[in-house]
């Protein structure tokens, strides 16, 4: 059976996990939105302007289909970026991440106050339970943005590459 202090060790640990890699996954489609949301702006302002008129005016006919082959490129990026909603994906992404860091703080004074005895029985036990409730409404709200294999896997690299201030004997890995 796991004591009360490998259990807040386990949190820990899982709301490291949780949070590098809810970061990743933020980095990751936040990445995705430039690199469809730049080319988007360019590319609607290109075939927005009077330049393409002036430039396909007596040209050949060749020429002419750029600003529509352009101009569709742009409505397919723009639909893309829409239906995906990356803005909203890295927003929630980062809040997640946030919340489980603040776990991760409120497990650490736990630890300190256990430690330095200045909490009995009951208040662990009270404390438990709370950090237990947060930790399951962070994984409901989580649902909403999942994460790939990749994030964990980069965060897993991030934190054996020493990318965190934590040992592996706070962490009990």
């Amino acid at each position: 059976m796991a004591t009360t202090e490998d259990n807040i060790k386990k949190i820990k640990v899982d709301c490291l996990y949780g949070k590098k890699k809810h970061f990743n996954a933020a980095d990751r489609k936040e990445t995705y939105h430039y690199w469809i949301g730049v080319p988007l702006i360019i590319i609607n302002i290109l075939t927005g302007t009077v330049l393409f008129f002036v430039l396909t005016d007596g040209a050949k006919d060749w020429v002419k289909i750029v600003p529509i082959f352009l101009a569709f490129i742009a409505a397919f990026l723009s639909g893309f970026q829409t239906y995906f909603n990356f803005n909203k994906k890295v927003e929630g992404h980062r809040r997640i991440g946030n919340r489980y860091l603040a776990v991760m703080k409120k497990t650490d004074r736990l630890q300190g106050y256990i430690s330095d005895g200045h909490t009995s029985g009951t208040d662990i036990v009270k404390q438990m339970e709370l950090i237990a409730n947060e930790i399951d409404e962070i994984n409901k709200e989580a649902e909403q943005y999942p994460t790939s294999d990749d994030d964990y896997q980069r965060a897993k690299r991030g934190i054996e590459n020493g990318e965190e201030e934590y040992t592996t004997k706070e962490l009990g890995l």
